[in-house]
C-alpha cells in the first residue's frame, strides 16, 4: 500500500484543485481497499506518486484554456475596432484586464464542488467544539468536512498558503476544540449530503450550553 510511506517534510499547501484531486484520490483508494481511507494516507500517497504527473497536466489544460479566452477575445477586439489587433496586442490586453479575474474563478471552491460556510460563536460563554459530533454530522450525511479556526494546534493542509483546515475526520483531532464568543470559525464541505451537513454544523456550534443562564 503504497500511501503508507512517509509524509514529505513541507508544508501542505494547496490550491482548490489539487484538494479535488486529492478528493478523487481518496475516493479511488477507498474503493480499491474495501474502506475508507483517511486524508493524511490519501495526500501522502497523492504528494509522493501523483503530484508531479497532476501539475504537469494542468499547467498544460490551463494553458490551452487560457489561449482559447485570448483568442476570443482577439476576434471580439478585432471585430469592434474593424481590424487585426493581432496575438501578442491581445495577449497582453487580457492579462491585464482580465487575467487575474480568469484565475481566481478558475481557482475557487466553487467550481471544484466544495460549499463554504462561516459563523461567528455567539454565546458570551464562547463554544466548546465537540470534533467527534462533527465527525458525526460528516458520517451520516456522507460527506467530507473541513474547519479552520485562528490558532489550531494540529491541521491536514493549508489553501494558497493563507487558512490551516482540519478534517473533522482526521486522527489529528482534538476531542474539543474551544472557541471565544465573537470568534468566527469556517467550514467547506464535499459530497452527496454537503448542503444538508452545514445547517447541522451551524446549529452545534451555535448551542445554548447546558449549563448557561436562562
Amino acid at each position: 500500500m503504497m500511501y503508507r510511506k512517509s509524509m514529505p517534510r513541507r508544508e501542505v499547501d494547496l490550491i482548490p484543485s489539487e484538494l479535488r484531486a486529492i478528493e478523487d484520490h481518496k475516493y479511488f483508494l477507498s474503493q480499491k481497499e474495501g474502506r475508507e481511507v483517511s486524508i493524511e494516507e490519501a495526500i501522502v500517497d497523492f504528494l509522493i506518486n501523483y503530484e508531479d504527473d497532476y501539475l504537469k497536466r494542468k499547467q498544460s489544460e490551463d494553458v490551452a484554456q487560457q489561449n482559447d479566452e485570448i483568442m476570443k477575445y482577439k476576434w471580439i477586439e478585432s471585430e469592434r475596432e474593424g481590424r487585426d489587433i493581432g496575438e501578442e496586442a491581445a495577449a497582453m490586453e487580457w492579462v491585464e484586464k482580465y487575467g487575474s479575474i480568469w484565475r481566481a474563478e478558475r481557482e475557487s471552491l466553487e467550481k471544484y464542488g466544495f460549499l463554504e460556510t462561516e459563523l461567528v460563536v455567539e454565546s458570551r460563554e464562547g463554544a466548546i467544539i465537540d470534533m467527534m459530533k462533527l465527525a458525526d454530522i460528516a458520517y451520516k450525511n456522507q460527506c467530507e468536512l473541513y474547519i479552520h479556526k485562528e490558532r489550531m494546534r494540529y491541521y491536514n493542509f493549508m489553501l494558497f498558503g493563507r487558512k490551516e483546515y482540519l478534517s473533522v475526520k482526521s486522527i489529528l483531532c482534538p476531542k474539543y476544540l474551544e472557541a471565544a464568543k465573537g470568534e468566527r470559525i469556517e467550514f467547506i464541505a464535499t459530497g452527496d449530503g454537503a448542503l444538508s451537513a452545514l445547517p447541522e454544523v451551524r446549529r452545534l456550534i451555535n448551542q445554548k450550553p447546558v449549563n448557561s443562564e436562562k
